[in-house]
This record gives structure tokens, sequence and C-alpha cells, in this order.
């Protein structure tokens, strides 16, 4: 089988009828617990993060085909305090929130006491892995490869879908300059050394340095790049943009072959940094789930199917008559 039917299964439960990817990422954790101290919502312990994120993920769920949470704050307890409706589907984090840095290198850390077993077993759809990579730092690349390799083998033997979300980083430490003119390439071959591993979707940055510009024909481009390197689905995060750029950027990446999107605080930031109690309760139940429509409307409208990948094309042939038999099940 080209996908199994674990995967198969998973997949079609992150996604919409039509094969598109609409999945909400609310998985932050450091990064959340900064933008609530910076808007003063302190002291942005758990039970305020949870609720955080109670509050952005009730009202954009039901929208949703997907929702991406973290093990630490929302996997569990959104599900605890029936937020997540149980048509949508689940992905959860494995790694821990950051990196370690060594010599400039940027290497990902798994979560202790946390593994692929344990978010199957809580009835997840898939399995997320953010991995930072640069290709051009070959003993840190080679290091990060060997993490995916081995989740990948690990989500193989459970039978679930793995996103892995590479988020690339300067070939010099402090080297802006350098950064914004190499970006685009990082991010090309950066996807193509994702691809060569046992990858369900890719959750890909935008394959231009913010400081590019918005030229349509350019960013075609490096849509059509990004798109040529990804032998898996992709789908698009959003990076921390605003909701405008990342509309326009959600277009591009679907035109040129993206299967919908993964996005996070392009829909929801101002849920986070709004002081103004009755306007940001309108925000949260009026503009966010307009916000988010409207990229579900985008992503289904240009976005490719992702069971039209030659990667994970399955047809009935590949479930002929007593293929149960040497269906393997768990391999752990």
């Amino acid at each position: 089988m080209t996908v199994s039917m674990g995967k198969l299964r998973g997949l079609a439960q992150v996604s919409t009828d039509g094969g598109i990817f609409a999945i909400l990422a609310c998985d932050q954790r450091g990064a959340l617990r900064r933008m609530m101290e910076k808007a003063g919502r302190v002291p942005a312990d758990f039970e305020a993060v949870v609720r955080m994120k109670e509050e952005i993920v009730g009202p954009l769920a039901p929208y949703s085909s997907g929702v991406l949470l973290d093990p630490e704050y929302s996997a569990a307890q959104l599900l605890a305090r029936r937020v997540l409706p149980g048509r949508v589907g689940l992905v959860v984090a494995l790694e821990e929130t950051g990196y370690e840095e060594r010599n400039g290198d940027r290497l990902t850390r798994l979560l202790t006491d946390w593994s692929v077993s344990k978010i199957k077993a809580m009835g997840a759809s898939a399995v997320k892995l953010l991995i930072y990579y640069n290709p051009r730092r070959e003993a840190a690349a080679a290091h990060q490869r060997q993490v995916v390799e081995q989740v990948a083998r690990e989500c193989h033997e459970y039978d679930i879908p793995l996103m892995v979300e590479p988020v690339v980083y300067p070939s010099r430490d402090g080297d802006e300059d350098g950064f914004r003119r190499e970006k685009a390439d990082l991010v090309v071959e950066t996807a193509r050394h994702m691809s060569e591993f046992a990858v369900d979707l890719l959750k890909m940055e935008f394959p231009l340095h913010p400081t590019a510009g918005d030229d349509p024909g350019l960013w075609r481009d490096a849509c059509l790049r990004l798109d040529e390197a990804c032998r898996v689905p992709w789908a698009l995060l959003s990076a921390g943009v605003d909701f405008a750029t990342y509309r326009r950027q959600l277009e591009a990446a679907c035109r040129a072959g993206a299967s919908g999107f993964v996005a996070g605080r392009a829909i929801w930031r101002e849920a986070v940094e709004m002081t103004d109690e009755p306007a940001r309760q309108a925000f949260l139940t009026g503009e966010m789930p307009r916000r988010l429509r409207e990229l579900v409307d985008v992503a289904s409208r240009y976005g490719r199917p992702w069971w039209e990948r030659p990667s994970h094309q399955i047809s009935a042939a590949d479930a002929p008559e007593g293929w149960y038999a040497s269906y393997p099940g768990f391999r752990g």
C-alpha cells in the first residue's frame, strides 16, 4: 500500500471532505506565555494558559478540519472540557517547546515522558514534530534528520500520520542580511530533505523572507519551487504574519500545489493582545471565526487534495479481498 489504513484514516480525520487541510494551530507554549505577559496577562500560569487556549479553540474548532495542540496545556485539557468536537481531528505535538542551542545550532528536543505511542493511545489523529533545520549546517542537519527518521519509524509502527514542521534559521549566526538572501533556497532545500522520510504532511514556511516584497510573480515562482521540492503533501504555516498577508500567501501557496493550511497567530493573535474586554469578546466571537472561514474558503477553492500527491495515492485495489490477513497492526 502507498498509504497504510491507519494513516489513511488519520489524514481523512484532519482534512475536509475535499482532501484539504484546514488545521487550527494552538500548540504554542513558551511563545504564548510571552505574548500573555507582554499584554499584561500575569501570572501566565498553567490555568491561565489553558483558559486562553480554551477561549481561542472553542469558537474556531467547529470551522476547522483539525486542531493542533500541545500535550502540556491543551490536548487532554480541551478534551476534558469538551472544547474539541468529536468530528474534528486532533494533532498533538511531540517535541518540547523551544530548542537546545549548541554552538549556534538549534536542536529539537522531544518532550520527556511523552511519545508517539501515547499520542496514538489518547485517540489523536496525527503526530506533529517541529524541526529546526538548516541544510548547510551539516552536523546539526544530520542530527535533526536522525530525529525525524526515529519519529517517522515510530509513526509507521503505530500506523499514525506524521506532520513535520521544519523551520529554517541562518547559516551564520546573526547574519540577518545573509538570511534574507538565502531563505528561499533554505526552505526549498529543507522541503526536499524532509521529503526523504516517511512523512505524511509538511507544515511549510512561506518560501520568501518577509522583506522580499509582494510581487505576485515572485511569490508564484517561489511557491512553485517549493511545491516541486515537496514530494509529500504540504500545507502553509502562518509564522505570525498579519492576517491580510497570510491570506495572500495562502492563495499563492495553494495555487502552486499546497493542500491547505496549518495556521495559528494570523487568526487569533489579537485574542491574546487585546486588553479592552468587550472589544476582545467581539473579536473572539466575530472577527476570529470570520478569518478562519475565509482561509477555509481560499484553501478549498485553490488547494490540491492531499490524495493527489503520488506519495499518498490509494485506490480500491489497495484493499483487496482478505487484506486483513496481512495487515500488520501495531508494529511496536
